[in-house]
């Protein structure tokens, strides 16, 4: 129901000399403005009426001025204005008809007084009704990263055959996916997005799932999927292309491993002095 929903949009577009991703040969080029959806949706026929109506919020910040997807999910938490539920996905999502009252009907149906329903979503290329009719794949695969400038920080893998029958209850999961997330919005008093992670990509998800956990939180698989996502978008910048050239990779990282007890942080214990109190997973290292 569209009067029922709001968005709160972080638009991190490029708006001046602007290039492309990483091609062949590891070349780059010069590529056109990205393209203000904003402004394209608020203009349409269809978004007028809801922008004018104060149903889309939103940060607007030039890609020079951003700290990456983890900070830019803590800046989408402070557009929340009270509703009841909320949402977090990543940019270019598919979406099956009626996904907000499934999203609910799950979390009512969740075995926990404290429901969060995540996973990695299917490609945007799937059929999202078709889906509906098989179990959601659950996010049940962690393993260590083996890449040498990965720090060895857990990946998690989605297991698209983990669960062969479709339940309407929805299964318990080990892990949160960051790029979907559904809850009841007290999830943002209780578990608010810590601000001094910037430019973080790997880790976000074992570090929130920690905190969930310990903060009371039980996390489950959608029963089957609502939404895809456009995973790959060849030739299209990513944050970890563009940062890792500015920025050497590991300090955020080793903040991650801190808060989530890596044996190999005890060195920097007592050099790490931000305020990560509120904002840790409430078990002692």
């Amino acid at each position: 129901n569209p009067e029922k929903l709001f968005v709160g949009l972080v638009q991190q577009n490029c708006e001046d000399k602007c290039r492309s991703g990483i091609l062949d040969n590891n070349k780059m080029v010069d590529v056109k403005p990205d393209a203000d959806c904003y402004l394209l949706f608020c203009s349409s026929q269809v978004g007028k009426k809801y922008c004018n109506e104060g149903h889309i919020r939103l940060l607007r910040m030039k890609e020079s001025e951003s700290l990456g997807p983890y900070l830019a999910r803590y800046f989408a938490s402070k557009l929340w204005n009270g509703e009841q539920w909320y949402m977090q996905i990543d940019s270019h999502m598919t979406f099956l008809q009626d996904w907000d009252a499934s999203s609910i009907q799950m979390l009512r149906a969740a075995p926990s007084e404290k429901p969060v329903i995540s996973h990695y979503p299917p490609p945007h290329t799937a059929n999202l009704v078709e889906k509906s009719n098989v179990a959601a794949p659950r996010l049940c695969g962690p393993k260590f990263a083996t890449g040498s400038d990965e720090s060895q920080i857990v990946r998690l893998e989605g297991s698209y055959y983990y669960d062969s029958v479709k339940l309407d209850t929805p299964r318990f999961a080990p892990f949160v996916a960051a790029g979907y997330l559904v809850a009841h919005s007290d999830i943002l008093r209780e578990v608010p997005y810590d601000p001094f992670l910037p430019y973080i990509f790997m880790g976000e998800e074992i570090l929130f799932s920690a905190r969930l956990w310990t903060s009371g939180y039980d996390i489950f698989s959608p029963t089957h999927s609502l939404l895809g996502h456009h995973y790959v978008r060849n030739n299209k910048p990513k944050f970890w292309e563009s940062v890792h050239r500015a920025f050497s990779f590991g300090v955020s990282v080793i903040l991650v491993q801190y808060l989530v007890c890596y044996l190999t942080t005890i060195s920097h214990r007592k050099a790490i002095r931000i305020p990560h109190d509120r904002f840790g997973t409430h078990f002692i290292c």
